[in-house]
This record gives structure tokens, sequence and C-alpha cells, in this order.
């Protein structure tokens, strides 16, 4: 068993609050042409600089003016997260683009797509910090299954946008067309070109639709504001998870999320951060989880002992976070209302009693495994006097059970105004 390694953390960023604000710098930039004249000189020079270090068009004009305007005002404090966010991610980003030969810059782009969050989702169903949609994944080979999404996928998401912005430079041979159509789509950009005449973005920029035009301009503003966030007394907010390195590990069969957490003592939050691309609670057998390097060195050097944990506990030899019961069956019990009062499945009670079929008599005893935090039946203590209504229970079988009591008497004494009656109700039986 492996020494504990906890990691507190609240929330890392919130997915709509940051696209909310990256939102309202394309909309208000678009508006706000109001910027002060003396620092116009300063962004053009200083995009200048940047200009001269990229083959991409990082150079000033006053239809990018507005969007460094927001985010140095309105969005200062998307950038201040963005700064603490970005040493985990654009290690990724730019081992990636140098792979294959792209223009670093381009690490700049899943702020404009996503605020550096890879469980972003879009309204149209793109997803992950490149936001890529479904099918768009798929032909980048980024698979989809019930239980991942490898769009959300740090490191192969990043790798598949690569190798899409190569296919994309080759068609277009511009960088600002290639943001364009990463943004609108190749089709629709190749069709802009030839109705409007010309290849330059800056002049083909108005036969655009809003969302494309402004999509160069904002990231423009994105690689100005990242780069002079220091001499705009922008701080960086750091993520309350912290750690300096990590690794991977392939599990060789298949484990939950809570049995993981007992095994390695890092909490849900730090395991999901690292591995975002996983939909469920459940790793399965050959997943590759990114874990703190030291966790990862623990648990391989413990790798014998972890794997029979949690085979002991799928085979309920340990408990974690529930409680074994025997319940007796009673009159008008069923595996359905069983499973529901429990809040268990049929097909789980059926494996731990090791049923055949769903028939149950009156007196036998199941096994059943609840969670600690669910509210267990318990059987009541009854005054002599008193009765819980079974299901199937009717006035005039009660009073066939008791000695001296009627069908009326029940009813005068519980102000019954019906022979219904609803199972688990307690009521009381005359005196005898």
């Amino acid at each position: 068993m492996s020494s504990c390694f906890i990691l507190l953390t609240t929330s890392v960023h919130s997915a709509e609050s940051l696209q909310l604000s990256i939102d309202s710098v394309i909309v208000e930039a678009a508006i706000n042409t109001d910027s002060p004249i003396n620092q116009i000189n300063i962004f053009d020079q200083r995009l200048k600089l940047l200009d001269e270090n990229t083959p991409m068009d990082l150079g000033y004009n006053e239809k990018v003016q507005p969007f460094i305007d927001n985010y140095l005002g309105r969005n200062k404090a998307l950038i201040a997260k963005m700064q603490g966010l970005s040493p985990f991610y654009f290690a990724i980003f730019e081992q990636m683009l140098d792979k294959y030969n792209l223009p670093l810059e381009l690490k700049y782009l899943p702020i404009v797509e996503s605020a550096l969050n890879p469980k972003a989702k879009s309204y149209s169903g793109a997803s992950g910090l490149w936001q890529f949609m479904y099918l768009t994944g798929k032909q980048y080979g980024l698979s989809v299954s019930s239980y991942i999404d490898e769009r959300q996928d740090p490191i192969k998401s990043t790798e598949a946008a690569c190798i899409y912005f190569t296919k994309l430079y080759d068609i277009f041979g511009d960088w600002n067309l290639v943001l364009a159509a990463y943004n609108g789509g190749p089709g629709y950009i190749q069709r802009k070109i030839a109705s409007a005449g010309t290849n330059n973005f800056w002049k083909l920029q108005e036969h655009l639709r809003k969302e494309t035009r402004n999509y160069i301009p904002t990231f423009i503003a994105v690689n100005y504001a990242m780069n002079y966030a220091e001499e705009h007394q922008i701080i960086a907010i750091l993520p309350e998870i912290l750690f300096d390195k990590t690794d991977t590990i392939v599990l060789k069969q298949q484990v939950e999320l809570k049995v993981l957490i007992e095994l390695i003592c890092v909490n849900s939050e730090t395991i999901n951060y690292l591995n975002p691309s996983f939909k469920k609670q459940i790793y399965p057998a050959g997943a590759m989880l990114r874990l703190p390097t030291e966790i990862v060195n623990d648990f391989l050097l413990n790798e014998k002992s972890n794997y029979t944990f949690i085979e002991m506990v799928d085979n309920k030899e340990i408990l974690i976070d529930e409680e074994r019961i025997v319940y007796r069956v009673q009159k008008g019990d069923y595996l359905g209302r069983i499973a529901k009062e429990y809040q268990v499945h049929v097909f789980e009670i059926k494996e731990w009693n090791n049923l055949k079929t769903t028939n149950l008599d009156i007196g036998d005893k199941l096994v059943l495994f609840v969670k600690n935090n669910k509210p267990v039946r318990i059987k009541q203590t009854l005054a002599k006097n008193e009765y819980i209504v079974q299901k199937g229970d009717t006035l005039w079988d009660i009073a066939q059970k008791h000695k001296g009591v009627s069908v009326w008497k029940i009813k005068s004494l519980n102000n019954l105004e019906s022979d219904h009656l609803k199972p688990g109700t307690k009521i009381i039986l005359p005196s005898t």
C-alpha cells in the first residue's frame, strides 16, 4: 500500500465563466474602438517584436486594438488565470508543435478556443482544449466511447490539432487563412476566397461571418496579452492543484475511481484534472493514467499488491464506501422493489446471491451491499396494537390476521375514508 499523497483543491477553473469572458471579449471588442492614442505605438512596437520571431501574422492594426483593450481591461482576470494554467499545458503544446515543425505561437489558440479547459464543450458539440467536433476528431484519430473522449485528452488532441494545422497549411499556405479555416471550416474559407477574389485575410475579413472575422484579431490580442502581462500588472492566478512532475501508468485491469483514490491517496479532483478524457468514474484495462511522478513510482513498486487489492474490492472481500447487510424477504417483496429501496440494481442482487431467477419466498435471506450514505431500512419496533402495511395487504387480510378485529373498526380507528392502503403506512389496530 502506498503512502498518502493528498493534493487539496477546490475548482481549477470554471469552463462556463472563462468561456463567457472570452465570448465577451469578442462581442465587446467589435463594438469598442476607443483606445488610448498614446498607447498605440507601444502596442505596435511590441507586436512587431513578436511578429519578427514567427512566420505567423502578429502585426498591429486598428482592428486588433479593441481586442487588446478588452484583454487588458475588463478581461484582465482571464489572462491572469491563463498565466497560472499555462505552464502545465504549454509544455504539452510546445513539444507537439515542435514535433510537427509548426509555429509555437499556436500554443495560445486553446485560450481562444477553450480557456485552457480540457472539459470545455460548446453548444455545437465541440469538445476539449482544441474544440474538436465529433466527426473532425474521429477523422484525426480521436476516439469517443462510453468510457473515454479523446478530444478531451490534452496530449492526443494536441497531436490531432497539429496534424490538422499541417493539412490546412498545405491547402492555404497562409497562417491567417489557416486560423480562419480552423474556425470556419476549409470549405467555407475557400468559397469566400473565390467569391471575394482575394486570399488576403484583412481584405477578406468583411466578407466573413462575425465569429471568423474576429478570430484572428482575438488570437493576436491573446498573444500580446500573454507575452506582456507583466508590463500591464497582470499577476498570474495559480491553480490550487500544484505538482512539479507527472508520469503515466497503463492499467492492467479495470479499476473504479473510488478504488484508485483508496490505493494512491490522491483526491478525485487531482486525478480528474490530470486525466480529463475519462467520462465516467471507471478506468478500463489498458487505460493510460497521468499522475504525479512519485505516485506512479510508488504504484509500480507495489504493483502486485495493488492489483490484489483491486481484485479483493471487486470480489467484495474489501468494502470501501459500502456495508454488507442481510435482508429478510417480506410478504409482497420483489427484486425491483428491494433494489429501488436500497438504491442498487436487480442484476447486482442476483449476482450477490447467485440467483438464477427473480422468484422470492417470504423469509428468504438476501445479502446486499449498500452505500454507507444511503438510508438502510431498519426493522421498526411496534407497539402491540400497531401494524405496518405490506404490499398487497387489504383491510380484510389484516382483519383476518388479528382475532376480534373488523374492517369497520380499523377504518374508524385510523380515520380511513377508503379501503386503499399504502405499503409502509403504520396503522393502529383495535385492542382486543
